[in-house]
């Protein structure tokens, strides 16, 4: 017996077939059969890479802003040296040849790089710029590193010369005890004399290297003697620690 179809009415419980449900079914098919782009090796390898250079890029610039904020910190700090150096009162000449403070004031007129330090000897009010090498120039203008001895900062023994009837003859009067300070651009070094001696001219042991910190002055003796002086005015002075310089910090 041939049965009629079925009426609209009929097939209400039935789903309609629509172009939207064909969609939805052909999506879920290929996202089965291929999955999401992010998962796949290349696709991996890729943010890798990206990842990775964003980290280099990352830390080259804080390299170069490091490198950047130290050399403006010793740009800084040198012409903090050099201002205080311009500072400083003008020497008392009293003790001083007359042919040295001729050459003082030529000095003064001549063009020369910036001191290194500044010596302090409040006992003997001495205060006088250090610059890096005892030439004539700068033992005329101040004093001068003693070459082949310890840098200012760097520990060992620190020579500094001067002549003996400019800025170093003030040192006839200094004593054991006495208070020498070193200012660099870093920080303030504080010493103390422990040994004051005279020694013939050829005589290096004063100048000999040290474990510890340690200044030593030098110059002509006897301060007054006509011509070339044949001995050497020698003060020691050891390094007075503090509780935030703790002995190996400098």
């Amino acid at each position: 017996m041939h049965r009629a179809p079925l009426s609209l009415a009929e097939d209400r419980t039935k789903v309609p077939f629509t172009s939207a449900r064909l969609l939805f079914i052909v999506a879920a098919v290929s996202a089965i059969r291929t999955p999401p782009r992010f998962a796949t090796p290349r696709r991996a390898t890729r943010l890798l890479r990206c990842v990775e250079v964003i980290c280099w890029a990352g830390g080259l610039a804080a390299c170069l802003f490091f490198a950047l904020a130290k050399a403006d910190s010793v740009i800084g700090s040198r012409e903090d040296l050099v201002k205080f150096a311009q500072q400083l009162e003008a020497p008392d000449q009293a003790l001083w040849s007359a042919a040295r403070i001729r050459d003082y004031r030529t000095a003064l007129a001549t063009p020369m790089g910036a001191p290194v330090a500044v010596l302090t000897i409040p006992a003997v009010n001495l205060q006088v710029p250090v610059y890096s090498h005892a030439t004539e120039l700068s033992l005329n203008r101040g004093t001068g590193l003693i070459e082949g001895m310890a840098l200012p900062d760097r520990g060992g023994n620190l020579g500094i010369a001067g002549h003996r009837d400019g800025f170093f003859r003030v040192l006839k009067d200094i004593h054991k005890g006495d208070l020498i300070e070193v200012r660099t651009r870093l920080r303030l070094h504080r010493y103390r004399v422990t040994l004051i001696e005279i020694v013939d001219q050829s005589d290096a042991h004063p100048l000999a290297d040290t474990e510890l910190p340690a200044v030593t002055l030098v110059t002509c003796y006897p301060f007054y003697y006509l011509g070339n002086a044949p001995q050497r005015f020698i003060v020691s002075a050891t390094y007075e620690w503090s509780s935030t310089h703790p002995p190996g910090s400098t």
